[in-house]
């Protein structure tokens, strides 16, 4: 099994242009994992902007690439005292298919000064549930994903009024989650709208992360949300991920389409 450090390795081409193979391995069926090649192609952003940390990416999602090599193609269009900003883009065959625009710099390790909120509640890891199948090959083989029984009425076939999703997440190959494989914790979890009883794959159009500290070790805890469901199948999610000390360690949002509107369609 090759670990997220190994998923995500870049090999510079040229000033601008680095090249990858995206992994088999770190995709659920035939699809790549949208927040893992959205880290991929941060790390080549990063490397462009000569910056330590991802504050912000935003990314949109023009089409699935499928699994194999990619470039990622990379433009910095700001450097400032604080940031900078590069324009980054994943291509295969000729095709963009994510482009994004990320904001690099670097963040402490201090506690936030003021939060809105504490971390809502949620079940002890061990009394979660395994949402791992017994045979995957896939994504869910490097991740230990563990979700509380409350969010979890889908599983069983059933709808409920419970508007959060929430569960742990632990890397499988020993590392802790950092920056960058935080971009694959907010988009982890399953799609709110399951609860609602919609089904099968939900695509994201476009994805916005926000970093706000750097974890701690051991497992993470991420919460996500909906707002509301269009009649077209359009769907927000919001996602909170805190680490294990309790505290905010990032953020995101994504305007996604629900597994049954592209089945009616």
């Amino acid at each position: 099994m090759r670990s997220f450090a190994e998923a995500t390795a870049v090999t510079a081409v040229r000033d601008g242009v680095h090249s990858s193979t995206l992994d088999r391995e770190w995709s659920i069926g035939k699809n790549p994992h949208g927040g893992y090649m959205m880290a991929l192609l941060t790390k080549a952003a990063l490397a462009t902007a000569d910056r330590t940390h991802p504050l912000a990416v935003s990314a949109h999602f023009l089409r699935s690439p499928e699994i194999g090599e990619v470039e990622l193609r990379t433009e910095r269009v700001k450097r400032g005292r604080l940031f900078s900003t590069v324009h980054a883009r994943l291509v295969q065959g000729g095709k963009s298919c994510i482009e994004a625009t990320v904001t690099a710099g670097e963040i402490s390790d201090a506690a936030h000064e003021w939060e809105a909120a504490q971390q809502p509640p949620i079940k002890p890891l061990d009394e979660c549930d395994d949402h791992r199948p017994p045979v995957d090959g896939g994504l869910l083989d490097h991740l230990n994903l563990r979700l509380d029984p409350q969010s979890t009425a889908f599983l069983r076939g059933e709808t409920s009024a419970e508007d959060r999703v929430r569960g742990w997440m632990e890397l499988t190959d020993g590392t802790d989650f950092d920056p960058l494989s935080l971009i694959v914790a907010v988009d982890l979890l399953p799609p709110t709208v399951f609860g609602l009883g919609h089904t099968g794959w939900c695509p994201t159009v476009e994805l916005t992360y926000q970093l706000r500290a750097l974890p701690a070790p051991g497992p993470v805890a991420g919460y996500t949300s909906c707002d509301a469901v269009s009649q077209d199948g359009w769907f927000n999610e919001d996602a909170a991920v805190y680490d294990s000390r309790g505290r905010l360690v990032a953020q995101s949002r994504q305007l996604a389409l629900s597994g049954n509107a592209l089945e009616s369609r």
